[in-house]
């Protein structure tokens, strides 16, 4: 009870309806609440504060809480110019929100069941070498583009960085597990991180419900607030982590890299379950 007082109280301060009243595919007028004023259309998406509103043929995605990060609207451009891949042509950005092409399609996540195996096999080598395409940009730095903060979003929006090497990562990575376990665990694990993996561009959240998709091909990759120059094996590592596992894209995604990263992934599903940040 006190919880839903809380929560009552907060949405009032902050001018936000009750989700309980909040409908999907709900058509606004000028939206009359904190972080979406002046957005018209209709809410095709949404998780948490986030939003994605579209209006014709633009859609504009509103970050209230957190806002947009810069380097997801640098990626999306960089993206544009540097490679082949699909990607939403950005027209307008404030802190808060981003405005897009809209793309027709459907998630992969909501597609693969029904997909055939041809088109299975088609979309995951289209998959491969945009993969490829991003693997080729190498980096100097971990971090995104121009040198802003590296992103490890394990339990929450934590920064750090822009990290020189490797090295430097892997003391960011391991700052969540100080006080969490014993110095000799820490010593363990450190031993486990290498320094030398390539620095690549990265998307950093290869999840199947950021990858459009229609008539058996991809049409867009979605969501590039988490991309810059990362380790090889983050870009493999990060959607592993997804609780996803029904999708069968998962078992599919590692066959698209020329090397599996085993080790680096049980180091980094451990540091999972220990960190505190």
């Amino acid at each position: 009870m006190e919880t839903s007082r809380l929560s009552a109280r907060i949405r009032a301060r902050l001018n936000i309806p009750d989700p309980d009243r909040l409908q999907k595919n709900e058509v606004y007028g000028p939206c009359r609440y904190a972080g979406f004023e002046g957005h018209e259309g209709t809410i095709i998406y949404e998780v948490g504060s986030r939003r994605i509103i579209r209006n014709g043929d633009r859609v504009t995605k509103i970050v209230p809480l957190n806002g947009i990060r810069e380097s997801e609207v640098e990626a999306m451009r960089f993206v544009r110019e540097h490679t082949t891949i699909p990607v939403p042509r950005v027209y307008a950005t404030t802190p808060k929100s981003i405005t897009m092409d809209y793309v027709e399609g459907t998630t992969l996540e909501k597609a693969w069941k029904g997909l055939s195996d041809a088109d299975r096999v088609e979309i995951m080598n289209q998959l491969r070498g945009y993969v490829d395409q991003l693997r080729a940009i190498k980096g100097s730095y971990i971090g995104g583009l121009g040198r802003t903060p590296a992103v490890d979003e394990r339990r929450f929006f934590d920064e750090g960085g822009p990290f020189e090497s490797e090295a430097e990562w892997n003391d960011f990575l391991l700052g969540g597990a100080k006080g969490a376990c014993p110095e000799i665990l820490q010593s363990m694990l450190r031993s486990q991180l290498r320094t030398d993996h390539e620095i690549v561009f990265t998307h950093g959240d290869l999840h199947s419900c950021n990858i459009m998709v229609r008539d058996g091909r991809i049409v867009a990759i979605l969501d590039w607030e988490n991309a810059g120059f990362y380790p090889e094996y983050h870009e493999l590592v990060k959607p592993l982590r997804s609780p996803r596992w029904r999708v069968g894209y998962y078992n599919a995604l590692p066959d698209i890299f020329l090397r599996r990263y085993d080790a680096e992934y049980i180091v980094d599903q451990f540091l999972g379950t220990i960190t505190t940040r």
